[in-house]
């Protein structure tokens, strides 16, 4: 099912953009035990938490952890239903297609290696700033000579969409099952990405 928020038009994208975790992949980290070894509340950044630490050690700890965790959720990734498919689907209509994900290099590449997602620009948290800084929309659309108003961000969580807003980009969220509230700020929500590929095809 795909509800559109915006006068969005899907024949209007020059470009798609993807997050990784929960959006291509199910390799989120088990964001509740790596906040609870963390010592962080619920819905707390982690990475955010990190930096804020001051003492250089404790610091190190903590992004150790968090890699331990996105490490171990790479490893054990899969598909999620229908991504494999609209990837394919953009590539036949000869959009350009990127990945920007808050990941590190090591367990992002981990998870399109393991999936063979066929995208090759990947920007990761040490090529831009952290979600949600525009940064890294901005880098992608400047080695396509295209304005972020063009492209279209895929994510599944309010840094997605936040990062789309940032750049002056079009946003769709995934929501497989529960709709949060803030969702209702993107141009579109899509519940399946056979249905959304159903929905570009009746744009062209």
């Amino acid at each position: 099912m795909i509800t559109r928020l915006s006068d969005l038009k899907l024949n209007d994208i020059r470009g798609v953009i993807f997050d990784l975790d929960g959006t291509l992949a199910h390799s989120n980290p088990d964001f509740l035990g790596l906040r609870r070894e963390l010592g962080i509340s619920p819905g707390m950044d982690v990475l955010a938490h990190a930096e804020s630490l001051s003492e250089e050690a404790a610091r190190s700890r903590a992004l150790e952890l968090i890699h331990e965790y996105e490490i171990r959720s790479s490893q054990t990734s899969t598909w999620v239903e229908g991504a494999r498919e609209l990837i394919e689907y953009l590539q036949s209509k000869s959009l350009p297609l990127a990945i920007l994900t808050r990941n590190i290099p090591e367990a992002a590449q981990m998870t399109i290696n393991k999936l063979g997602i066929d995208i090759s620009l990947v920007l990761t948290r040490h090529d831009a700033e952290p979600k949600p800084h525009p940064e890294g929309i901005q880098l992608i659309c400047q080695q396509w000579q295209l304005a972020p108003a063009d492209i279209l961000y895929v994510g599944d969580y309010l840094f997605d969409l936040q990062t789309a807003q940032n750049a002056g980009s079009r946003c769709a969220l995934y929501f497989p099952d529960a709709v949060p509230d803030y969702a209702l700020g993107a141009d579109m929500l899509v519940t399946c990405y056979h249905s959304f590929i159903e929905a570009w095809n009746l744009s062209d």
